[in-house]
C-alpha cells in the first residue's frame, strides 16, 4: 500500500514535469487532441440527425441569408477565396520556404502533416457523413459538394495554428503570444463565418471544422515535438 502511495505521486509529477519529453506538454497535447475530439464528436452527433441543433443552424443560415448586402457579399466572396484550397497551400507553401531557408525542419513537417494531411482528412470525413448544404431559392453560392465539416474553415485552423505556433517560438513572438493567438483564431472564426454568411455552411459545419482542425494539429505537434524532444535528451545524454 505505501509503495502504491509514492508511485502514483510520482507518476502524476513526471506528467507534469516542464524537462521532460513525457512530462507537460505531452500531457496537455493530449488532453487538448481528446477534448476536441470529444467536442467534435457530440457536435457531429447532434447535427446530422433532428434536433435543437439543425433547428439553430437552419435558424442561422436564414437569418444570414435574408441580410446579406451586395457591398458584405463581395466583401465576404473575396475572402473566402482567398481560404479555399488554392489560397490556403500558396500560403502554406510560402511558409514553407521560410521555414526551410531557417532550416526549421521539424516545423516543416508539422506544417506538412498538420495542412494538407488534415485537409485531406476532412475531405475524407464529408464522404463519411454526407450532409446537404444549405439550400435557398436565390442562393449566393451554388456547391454540390458534401458542407460537414466545413473545408474552408479547417484549412484556415491548421494554417494559422501552425503560423502562430512557429511565431510564438522565435524571440519576437515570445512576447506577442497572446496577440498572435487571438488574430489565428479571429482569422480562423471569419473565414468560418464567411462560409455561413454565403450559405455554403450550416453553422455547426463550421464549429466541427474548428475544433477538427485544431484537435488534428494538437495531436500532431504533440507526437511530432514529443519525438524530437526525445532524440534531443537522447543526444545530450550520450
Amino acid at each position: 500500500m505505501a509503495n502504491q502511495d509514492t508511485i502514483k505521486p510520482s507518476f502524476l509529477q513526471a506528467r507534469l514535469a516542464r524537462d521532460h519529453y513525457l512530462g507537460l506538454p505531452l500531457t496537455t497535447g493530449i488532453l487538448a487532441a481528446l477534448c476536441t475530439a470529444a467536442l467534435f464528436a457530440l457536435i457531429a452527433l447532434h447535427a446530422l440527425r433532428p434536433g435543437a441543433l439543425p433547428d439553430l443552424d437552419q435558424q442561422i443560415a436564414d437569418w444570414f441569408h435574408v441580410r446579406a448586402s451586395g457591398a458584405l457579399t463581395t466583401a465576404m466572396l473575396a475572402f473566402t477565396h482567398v481560404h479555399g484550397t488554392i489560397g490556403i497551400l500558396a500560403m502554406s507553401a510560402l511558409l514553407a520556404l521560410r521555414l526551410i531557408r531557417d532550416k526549421a525542419w521539424t516545423w516543416l513537417l508539422t506544417l506538412i502533416v498538420s495542412v494538407p494531411g488534415g485537409m485531406l482528412f476532412n475531405y475524407g470525413l464529408k464522404f463519411i457523413f454526407q450532409r446537404v448544404r444549405p439550400q435557398f431559392d436565390q442562393p449566393i453560392l451554388v456547391l454540390h459538394s458534401y458542407s460537414f465539416p466545413s473545408g474552408h474553415t479547417i484549412g484556415a485552423a491548421l494554417f494559422y495554428s501552425v503560423l502562430a505556433a512557429w511565431l510564438t517560438t522565435r524571440p519576437a513572438g515570445a512576447q506577442r503570444r497572446p496577440a498572435i493567438v487571438a488574430a489565428a483564431v479571429v482569422l480562423t472564426a471569419l473565414t468560418g463565418l464567411s462560409r455561413i454568411y454565403l450559405g455554403a455552411h450550416f453553422f455547426s459545419d463550421v464549429i466541427a471544422a474548428m475544433l477538427e482542425g485544431w484537435g488534428w494539429f494538437a495531436f500532431w505537434t504533440t507526437v511530432i515535438f514529443t519525438i524530437q524532444r526525445h532524440q534531443s535528451a537522447q543526444m545530450s545524454s550520450n
